[in-house]
């Protein structure tokens, strides 16, 4: 539905399908509060103003700044509420753009010298904000990530890609911004693209998101090609400042100021390589498409939101430089696939992760190490506990992170393995353990 169809269909009489009875009283009654007297701070002391707030809410009236009363605010809380809920408008628009467009539809109203119905007011309302619902296209570049023989790899809705001017060409930037000098400052990295719908607020969010699952699909696979790839590689999409990834210099001396000594050190980090070839074997045997696919799938069963949930917190144990850290967010991954019932959590992950990895068909673990690896998952359990419970940190060795990730990253692969194979819900996995796929 096109925008000017969505503000066609609410004009048509939706405000009385949309709201009951008892909402139109409070908008008519909130409307009433904010047009009258009562809705205003005025002639107030200077001790009255020292006791308010920095950011007491203020509404513009004939070119002046008035402070809202504390019924006045009430209102407007309850109408921003209020049409957060609405259909039309929830999980498209954000509750500061809601208050926004409720503030600047009240001060023209009141600059009108006009008092509004309820109606009146909240329609304005919402076809302003209906305006503001568009589908956004993203474009962030990405550090970290070599493809190598290829111009685009697509990830479920997102792709990277080669840096590509002819892009840029097809964006009409109005003369605001100068394509050869843009293109000049992306050139050097793959881009990452991506689209979402909703008001830029929401939309922005919702790409936020794409990137984390994004990064963390890659993260999951990087680990699973690579048992040091946690650490020795971090692919990053630059929305914040990037840290160092270049020598960074330091000075020391001796107590008194001898011996000076300057010392460069370079960061361990690579470039992850994604070849054709890893590509093809990623997406033939390791169910790329499938799990890039569920990020964007409505209606998940209780097994693919899971899997989405580990890929999350994989994304931010590869983002973490923290050994500790990184191992605690590798077991949020695990635990969230095994530890379904309150009693014997130790054993129901140490089992879980153990079935999996021996008998979802990746031959991750020979059967015949099936014990004696059992009983080393419980004690990377206990060391979790170390750093959970009592707050223990470096006790986590760079070698127990690389092969966690690695086995969690299959873990997860292994998951999607099972819902192709008609698994829906967690307890399914735990009555049913894996066998050869």
């Amino acid at each position: 539905m096109t925008i000017e169809m969505a503000a066609q269909t609410w004009r048509r009489g939706q405000y009385d399908e949309a709201l009951t009875k008892k909402q139109k009283r409070i908008i008519e009654r909130d409307v009433e509060t904010l047009f009258s007297p009562a809705a205003f701070l005025r002639e107030l002391t200077l001790d009255e103003l020292k006791l308010l707030s920095p950011f007491h809410p203020q509404v513009e009236w004939r070119g002046t700044s008035v402070f809202l009363s504390a019924k006045a605010i009430a209102a407007l809380r309850r109408l921003i509420g209020l049409l957060g809920d609405l259909a039309l408008l929830s999980n498209s628009v954000s509750p500061a753009e809601i208050d926004s467009a409720i503030r600047t539809s009240y001060s023209r109203w009141l600059n009108k010298g006009s008092k509004p119905a309820g109606r009146e007011f909240v329609e304005e309302v919402i076809q302003s904000l209906i305006q503001q619902i568009r589908h956004y296209e993203f474009l962030v570049q990405v550090e970290g990530l070599d493809l190598k023989d290829q111009d685009i790899l697509y990830l479920g809705s997102m792709r990277i890609q080669q840096s590509d001017k002819a892009l840029l060409e097809n964006v009409d930037f109005n003369g605001f911004l100068d394509t050869e000098k843009l293109y000049s400052q992306f050139k050097e990295t793959h881009w990452l693209i991506g689209s979402a719908k909703g008001s830029v607020d929401i939309a922005s969010e919702q790409f936020e998101n794409q990137i984390v699952l994004t990064i963390g699909i890659l993260a999951v696979y990087s680990a699973a090609l690579n048992k040091t790839a946690i650490r020795s590689t971090r692919v990053r999409a630059l929305t914040s400042p990037p840290e160092y990834r270049k020598a960074v210099r330091s000075l020391r001396w001796e107590m008194g100021g001898k011996n000076p000594s300057l010392s460069d050190a370079w960061g361990l980090e690579q470039d992850l390589p994604l070849d054709s070839a890893t590509v093809l074997y990623l997406t033939n045997e390791c169910f790329l498409k499938q799990l890039s696919a569920l990020p964007d799938k409505r209606n998940r069963s209780e097994l693919e939101d899971t899997i989405v949930r580990a890929v999350y917190w994989f994304a931010e144990a590869y983002k973490d430089r923290n050994l500790t850290m990184q191992f605690v967010k590798l077991w949020s991954c695990a635990e969230c696939f095994f530890s379904i019932d309150q009693d014997h959590i130790t054993e129901m992950n140490a089992k879980g992760i153990t079935a999996v990895l021996t008998f979802a068909g990746f031959n991750v673990i020979k059967p015949e190490d099936y014990p004696e690896f059992k009983r080393q998952i419980k004690k990377l359990y206990q060391l979790r506990s170390k750093a959970i419970h009592r707050a223990e940190f470096g006790h986590i060795e760079a070698k127990v992170v690389d092969n966690f990730s690695y086995w969690v990253a299959w873990v997860i692969i292994s998951m999607v393995a099972l819902t192709e194979r008609g698994y829906k819900t967690l307890r399914e996995v735990k009555v049913e353990p894996p066998r050869v796929l």
